[in-house]
């Protein structure tokens, strides 16, 4: 796997593999560790909703909370939340068949002039072979 680089946007589904530790989660790892200062790690607020009721149904509240606290109180990551996010998020979601969660995690990166990460979505590979992102997408894969 190609390391990570440059500011970044992080859906949730990369986001949780970091969490848990997973392969794709030690790239993330790998990144956060080797990050210059001028290099910034986004999502959005929709994110962190997902990974929590995601890390809630595997573990529990209380592991939850935890997996949460650890990844805000670290500083390595910018949370957006906005207007702006939220309407360019709506204009995506009219026009992809994607989750809303993913289309959040574009509309950040297209807000934050980022690429924007995901552990490899079959719905999002469809509907980038229908139709072209503007925003430059990476797929990780174990």
């Amino acid at each position: 796997m190609k390391p990570l680089e440059k500011s970044l946007t992080f859906d949730s589904s990369v986001l949780i593999e970091y969490l848990i530790g997973s392969d794709i989660g030690k790239a993330v790892k790998q990144y956060f560790n080797d990050a210059n200062p001028d290099e910034k790690a986004h999502c959005s607020l929709y994110v962190l909703s997902e990974i929590f009721y995601i890390m809630c149904r595997l573990k529990g509240r209380e592991f939850a909370y935890d997996k949460i606290s650890l990844l805000l109180s670290s500083n390595m990551i910018s949370v957006h939340a906005s207007t702006e996010l939220a309407l360019r998020t709506g204009e995506l979601k009219c026009e992809r068949a994607i989750s809303l969660a993913d289309c959040s995690s574009i509309a950040t990166a297209a807000i934050t002039g980022t690429k924007v990460v995901f552990a490899g979505e079959e719905e999002l590979k469809r509907e980038m072979a229908r139709k072209p992102f503007e925003t430059e997408i990476l797929l990780l894969s174990p």
